[in-house]
């Protein structure tokens, strides 16, 4: 059985879980090809057996990456198919908009994985927290494994939905859609010519190639995922952003303080500056 796995993947963490899936589709037989849609152009489903979509949490919903290419899709006509999902906090419905965009195409769903993953989103960093860290565990990265046989040998029977966002994480979510992350904040981010150097690394981290630097001049583009990984690596703090305003600090605390209450996460705490993120 020849395998696809497309992931989207930029600090490693849900490649880690797409290789332990992987590994273990091989270990029933499969060939697999993995592809990461940070990173490259996924190849077309045409003569593939199975189908894998992997994705990290945003704001309670997969990257708009992923959903684009969910959406791009030809009919796959009954292609069997998995979703798996990485969340440093709480994930919301993000499996569930995965399996839905998937069954829309016409694919035979097989199974449905998430685990924790850390959480190196710059709003959380900045107030001190690390959620999740040292995720996934070698027990999660074992059971993802375990998830990829059972896949091949069609042995898994898909879980229910996704339990619903509470309304202030679906508000957040809304606050962050597409419309408004390529027609306003996409116009907000701002590097400080004083402290920018021009040393590229915002550019070449982008998963999106939205961003251009030419003599001092930083420039971001329409194709703007939220991520924020240019305001987070900048190593001179040069980067500001939404999530400078204000107006959505208010959220950021909420989501800490209710994260950090939550018995059923781990959390450390940190100092995020210039670009790294180190232990308190």
């Amino acid at each position: 059985m020849r395998s696809l796995i497309v992931h989207f993947s930029q600090g490693g963490t849900t490649q880690r879980v797409a290789e332990a899936i992987a590994a273990g589709l091989r270990g029933a037989g499969c060939t697999v090809d993995l592809c990461n849609l940070a990173r490259a152009v996924p190849p077309a489903t045409t003569g593939y057996d199975l189908l894998g979509i992997g994705s990290p949490a945003y704001y309670f919903r997969p990257p708009f990456k992923v959903m684009d290419y969910l959406e791009g899709l030809p009919p796959l006509d009954g292609l069997p198919a998995f979703a798996f999902v990485l969340h440093g906090s709480y994930r919301g419905d993000t499996g569930t908009l995965i399996r839905r965009a998937l069954a829309v195409k016409g694919a035979t769903e097989l199974g449905y994985f998430h685990c924790l993953g850390s959480d190196m989103f710059l709003g959380y960093l900045r107030r001190g927290f690390l959620f999740s860290p040292g995720h996934p565990t070698l027990n999660e990265l074992t059971a993802a494994r375990e998830f990829g046989r059972a896949v091949a040998r069609r042995a898994c029977s898909p879980p229910g939905q996704d339990p619903a966002p509470r309304f202030i994480y679906r508000l957040e979510r809304f606050l962050s859609n597409r419309w408004l992350a390529r027609h306003l904040y996409s116009r907000l981010f701002r590097a400080d010519p004083a402290l920018c150097d021009s040393c590229d690394i915002c550019a070449k981290l982008c998963p999106t190639g939205n961003i251009t630097v030419q003599d001092r001049h930083v420039r971001w583009g329409r194709d703007c995922l939220l991520c924020v990984t240019c305001e987070m690596k900048c190593p001179r703090d040069a980067i500001r952003s939404v999530l400078d305003w204000p107006a959505f600090q208010p959220f950021l605390a909420y989501n800490v303080r209710q994260a950090s209450r939550d018995p059923g996460l781990e959390h450390v705490r940190v100092i995020h500056r210039a670009g790294r993120t180190r232990p308190a």
